[in-house]
């Protein structure tokens, strides 16, 4: 079953008026490292082979020092022209809510994967890539003007 979310109109007045505004996949997601859970909004990037979010999230989980080399990877074309940013991958749950109304993790796709914390911030709280999320859903933006769907591919939990 497909769920239906809209699409987030994001505004910059110092812009001109044809890029003033513009449509963009947000989503409403959890993150979750066993008791602590957030709920933050992420950016659904199908150019992205990551999930990416600022590293000032991982404290607020319990990450003491999210600087795990062993599992660091360079990442360039993340952040725009900036030179490379790196990247710091830990297990986590990626909670996936399949209703805007109620932001509870019984009412969530729950996805164990793979999350990066970046060095460098990115414009928005964390981005949705294909490991650990699109791997997971067909992503759907041939249907009515202002909104995406997601489908599971296979069964995820929740």
């Amino acid at each position: 079953m497909a769920y239906r979310y809209p699409y987030t109109c994001i505004s910059n007045p110092v812009l001109p008026a044809v890029a003033k505004h513009r449509y963009e996949p947000l989503i409403r997601i959890g993150l979750q490292k066993e008791t602590n859970l957030l709920r933050i909004e992420a950016y659904i990037d199908t150019g992205s082979q990551w999930c990416l979010f600022d590293n000032s999230f991982a404290k607020l989980l319990g990450i003491q020092d999210y600087k795990d080399t062993e599992n660091e990877i360079s990442l360039s074309g993340v952040g725009g022209k900036q030179p490379e940013n790196l990247g710091y991958f830990h297990d986590l749950k990626l909670l996936v809510f399949k209703d805007y109304k109620n932001l509870k993790p019984q009412n969530a796709w729950t996805i164990e994967t793979k999350i990066g914390f970046l060095d460098r911030s990115i414009g928005f709280a964390g981005i949705l890539g294909v490991y650990g999320f699109l791997d997971h859903f067909i992503f759907k933006t041939d249907i009515p003007k202002g909104y995406f769907e997601l489908e599971p591919v296979f069964h995820v939990d929740g």
